[in-house]
């Protein structure tokens, strides 16, 4: 039993939810059922005077609805009735004989804010963990218990819209301000603060009628909200909103609109039926699968230490540095800053380390332009960072990044140097991004500390970091690294040392095979716009741009040397940086133009520059489909990650998928790219690399895993359960 039912003298019921052997509660079928049978029970009762729910979980009071069941959902009617048997027992809720308040103490979202929804009374704790909100869209789903129905009546319509379709959740101050809670308890004094409400919510006979007085709708509310035609314009900017954001890739939240939209004069009864419908046509959908499976996996992520021995504990890091002080090494340093650690931030001129500051004071201008950060605080968290042309302070340093320039020579020299100043026990760590660990840990003295950290550009967006064991690096470096990279906000994932490591040597194919379709008659913007369309956050050429087209020629230098003719830099590629030195977006011109304040635009230039290597090379040129790009371009990549696979760079094919997610903006609705594959069908995928191979040469050979697994009728991702 989940609930355990308790009535006192006063007539006050409590459920205290506690699910058994469980960190958090979650309403899965079994105690929905139990849930019913305590309000059938209840209502019966007439000596009671309220309803209270509370959680015996330390900060999480409802996180949902089961998301394994969901996930198991084969089709719409069966859909229909699991979210049925749910909203019908949390409709109960809303029908008994007396009121009923929510004791929201940590988490409530999904199934635990419908819940909460369906009282009469919510209040919360403002503890910072205390959050609450209808994430349902994030896993490819809607509300599907009530939230689309009585959210939008109790708070308003634009602002249950602006909740339900960006999936955020709100802290309890705002919680209160949008008036989704009557009140926030000090949960330092929680048990009397709780007492105290229920204890004047029964004496006062007032306090009902000014609480639910205190819901009514602004005037600007009414104005816009209660006429039909200040809806209609409502509803089309949400979807208008919708369609940038999202591209139309995702439609779960276009369904909770149109939901909403449908259900606005319905009675309730009508209503949930109306959101039943919606849930149940979403609920089964691909990409529903593909984003509860990816929320699995990050999930996963966070209790991943990074080694598999349970013994050893990670050391504490509070204080560290960059060496370098570029926008790399400025960003890494901001980022310990605004995570409260302190960071020396090195190079060897102070105009230098000038430029580190300046990319970290950017970023908070950036997080205060958003409201995350007020400007006296800014001054606070700089206050963390200490820029030094020397080693001074470094004795009692727990870390060291060194972020200089991708030169082996120059990186063993800094990182040699740097170590006879740390302690013996400090970490020495690299953000190269594809340079051997190995190697340049080959002349430390305590090579054991040695580790790559790859922190991905811009540091403060992206938030994936590659952490790279060398061959003689300690389970311990690996633990306590990784714990740094949780500890600042990030997802660390371990991957093995080769050439590129996991991201880039998987993503730099795909820019070069872009390279290959544009010299072999392809087009700059019909090939991004191609693999746009596809679900890229940018096509080939502007994220060449974006990142460097120098930066990328280099990665791609190194990948060639390490992998042989597979990855042969493709000629274009080369002539666009040696002869032409187009640097991209940092030098104002690369694939496209880049005015200081005005939009990209295509580089005109581009165009004289093919004709001119065309001719010289004698290239016959091709004309391309989108379908063809876009296994050129996917397939490749999905044919190294197998490799990748295959060497044991990664084990995992989940958390291969979430590193290409979170390092590239592979598109999260498609899964990532094992799952792309095996959504693809591996036989349908083994055969187009053998077509391609044949007309494009050996670098599309099928890899032998993607072979056997095939010929076997096997998948990368078979038979997930999670807990």
């Amino acid at each position: 039993m989940n609930f355990d039912l308790s009535i006192n003298n006063s007539g006050v019921a409590t459920l205290l939810f506690d699910f058994k052997n469980e960190k958090v509660n979650k309403l899965d079928g079994n105690t929905l059922l139990e849930l019913k049978d305590h309000l059938a029970t209840l209502s019966r009762d007439n000596s009671i005077k309220l309803l209270v729910f509370k959680s015996a979980k330390a900060a999480v009071f409802i996180a949902g609805a089961d998301i394994n069941e969901i996930k198991d959902i084969r089709s719409k009617e069966e859909a229909y009735q699991k979210a049925g048997i749910g909203q019908k027992i949390l409709h109960q809720i809303s029908q008994l004989p007396f009121p009923s308040l929510a004791v929201i103490n940590g988490a409530c979202v999904g199934g635990g804010c419908e819940l909460a929804l369906a009282c009469t009374y919510r209040i919360i704790s403002d503890d910072k963990k205390a959050v609450i909100g209808l994430p349902e869209v994030s896993l490819g789903i809607i509300p599907g218990f009530g939230g689309c129905v009585r959210l939008p009546k109790l708070i308003g319509l634009q602002a249950a819209l602006q909740m339900i379709l960006s999936a955020k959740v709100v802290v309890a101050k705002k919680a209160l301000r949008l008036k989704l809670v009557d009140a926030i308890y000090n949960h330092t004094l929680a048990e009397q603060s709780v007492n105290d409400f229920i204890a004047q919510l029964l004496a006062d006979k007032t306090l009902p009628k000014k609480l639910l007085k205190q819901r009514n709708k602004t005037l600007s509310q009414k104005l816009l909200e209660d006429n039909p035609l200040g809806r209609k314009l409502i509803f089309k900017k949400a979807f208008q909103n919708l369609q940038q954001k999202t591209k139309g890739f995702y439609p779960a939240p276009f369904k909770a609109l149109q939901v909403i939209e449908t259900i606005v004069d319905l009675s309730i009864e009508d209503a949930l039926e109306e959101e039943l419908h919606g849930f149940s046509e979403v609920a089964v959908t691909d990409i529903s699968k593909n984003l509860i499976q990816l929320f699995f996996t990050n999930e996963a992520l966070k209790k991943e230490s990074g080694i598999s021995d349970t013994t050893i504990t990670p050391q504490q890091i509070n204080n560290g540095a960059v060496i370098g002080a570029g926008v790399m090494g400025g960003g890494i340093a901001w980022l310990f800053s605004n995570n409260n650690k302190n960071v020396r931030l090195k190079d060897i001129q102070w105009d230098a380390v000038a430029k580190g500051y300046q990319t970290a004071n950017l970023y908070y201008q950036q997080m205060n332009k958003r409201r995350k950060i007020k400007p006296n605080q800014i001054r606070y968290q700089m206050n963390h960072i200490a820029g030094t042309v020397n080693y001074n302070g470094f004795k009692q340093l727990d870390i060291a990044i060194e972020a200089v320039v991708e030169n082996m020579d120059i990186k063993k020299s800094v990182l040699a140097e740097a170590e006879s100043q740390l302690p013996k026990n400090a970490i020495l760590a690299s953000n190269t991004s594809s340079l051997s660990i190995t190697e340049m840990a080959s002349d430390l003295k305590r090579p054991e500390n040695m580790i790559g950290m790859h922190f991905f550009n811009p540091v403060n967006r992206m938030p994936l970091v590659e952490i790279i064991p060398g061959k003689q690096t300690s389970p311990q470096t690996i633990a306590s690294t990784v714990k740094l990279a949780k500890q600042l906000g990030k997802t660390p994932i371990v991957v093995g040392d080769c050439a590129g490591f996991l991201v880039n040597r998987i993503l730099i194919p795909m820019l070069n095979e872009a390279a290959l379709i544009l010299q072999e008659g392809g087009n700059v913007t019909e090939i991004d716009h191609c693999l746009e369309a596809f679900g890229l956050p940018m096509g080939p050429f502007v994220l060449a741009d974006e990142v460097g087209i120098d930066i990328g020629f280099h990665v791609a230098s190194i990948l060639e040397q390490a992998y042989g003719e597979r990855m042969q830099v493709a000629g274009l590629f080369k002539h666009i940086y040696v002869e032409e030195k187009l640097l991209g977006k940092k030098s104002g011109a690369g694939f496209y133009k880049h005015p200081i304040k005005s939009p990209r635009r295509y580089n005109k230039n581009i165009d004289t520059i093919l004709t001119f290597y065309r001719a010289e090379h004698h290239i016959k040129l091709n004309t391309f489909d989108n379908e063809l790009m876009i296994d050129r371009c996917i397939l490749i990549m999905v044919n190294e990650a197998i490799r990748c696979l295959e060497e044991g760079v990664i084990e995992n094919p989940a958390y291969l998928d979430m590193a290409m997610l979170m390092g590239t903006g592979f598109p999260a609705f498609r899964g990532g790219l094992l799952k792309y594959a095996d959504n693809q069908g591996l036989q349908t995928v083994c055969d187009k690399l053998m077509q391609l191979s044949d007309q494009y040469g050996s670098r599309f050979a099928p890899a032998a895993l993607l072979i056997e697994k095939a010929k076997n009728g096997q998948t990368f991702y078979e038979g997930e359960k999670h807990e």
